[in-house]
């Protein structure tokens, strides 16, 4: 029987990065987290330092070296545009592994991880948004992910919040509870004293104030019902576009749902979402995803070697939860 081969699955974000070693019979041998690995904010040389140091930490720990590597896959945060992928792949040239590298956007690790299926789609609603698909024949897309014509997470519940506040305040829109949940959130005295202060950079908010909106809408507001139902009506508008240009209406599969506005699991937001969805997409089955996207690094690069991971997604998804929770 032949030995599984060595692969490397690389989960970069933001603020941080997974990494995880693992054999194509799903084992993991190493794991290890770094920090931002998105060369939009760390720069091309912080990514790449980055990167060689939490892989070298990994490989330590799996007792490989980089030459050992069958087969990698780095979902990074970044890797947006067809333009960046000429800036990111010397960069992993330069890390000299060995086997395959694939290089791709960290929806689809989050995607590869919440379903046992080589295709799909997922929708990530955390601080911002981003829909993503793979269909049967291997053709992918992606929304651009910069909050224009598109859904933005838990900015965009905050930034609805804002505008019914203001709107109340103007006598323009319907009174909300949201105006005493927003004021005292900065702790300030009144709706004037808090824009006065947004308006000139002595406030903030963050898109923590989403967790407020979806609370005031548990508790029956209106406008904040409105703003949740609106808020996944258009995150489930973006999936079904995805659905669209793949061509997938007609199929079954899975979507995968990521980031805390999803796992919030507001009725009022999921129900507007699935509505949308399953308007254009009768055969789609939510899912929330439960396992760390690093796990799909590993999976897409399990394929990469050459390997039918299908019946590998349980192992993996289960040996990496443990690995990076230990």
């Amino acid at each position: 029987m032949t030995e599984p081969s060595i692969v490397v699955g690389v989960d970069g974000g933001g603020t941080k990065t997974h990494v995880c070693v693992a054999t194509t019979a799903g084992e993991v041998l190493g794991f290890t987290t770094g920090g931002c690995a998105n060369w939009e904010t760390a720069g091309l040389d912080g990514v790449a330092g980055e990167l060689a140091a939490a892989l070298d930490a990994a490989l330590t720990a799996a007792g490989v070296a980089r030459h050992d590597l069958t087969a990698s896959a780095f979902c990074l945060a970044g890797m947006d545009w067809p333009s960046d992928a000429g800036r990111l792949e010397p960069v992993l040239a330069d890390l000299g592994l060995g086997g395959t590298v694939t290089l791709t956007n960290d929806s689809f690790a989050a995607l590869r991880a919440g379903t046992p299926d080589p295709f799909g789609c997922v929708s990530v609603a955390g601080t911002g948004g981003v829909c993503a698909g793979k269909n049967r024949r291997g053709e992918t897309a992606r929304t651009m992910a910069i909050a224009i014509g598109e859904a933005s997470g838990a900015w965009g519940l905050v930034r609805g919040a804002l505008d019914a506040v203001a709107a109340a305040h103007h006598t323009s829109g319907p009174p909300t509870a949201l105006t005493e949940r927003l004021v005292a959130s900065a702790g300030g005295s009144d709706v004037e004293a808090y824009f006065e202060g947004l308006s000139r950079g002595e406030v903030r908010v963050d898109a923590g104030f989403a967790t407020e909106v979806f609370a005031a809408a548990d508790d029956g507001d209106e406008v904040a019902r409105g703003i949740a139902g609106a808020c996944g009506a258009q995150h489930g508008r973006d999936l079904a576009g995805v659905v669209r240009r793949l061509a997938m209406a007609d199929d079954t599969f899975d979507v995968v749902l990521a980031g805390g506005v999803h796992t919030a699991a507001n009725p009022v937001f999921s129900a507007a979402f699935a509505r949308e969805v399953h308007a254009v997409a009768a055969g789609a089955h939510l899912r929330t995803l439960v396992a760390p996207p690093v796990a799909g690094a590993v999976l897409l690069a399990i394929e990469s070697a050459g390997v039918d991971a299908h019946g590998l997604h349980d192992t993996v998804t289960h040996a990496v939860t443990t690995g990076a929770a230990s």
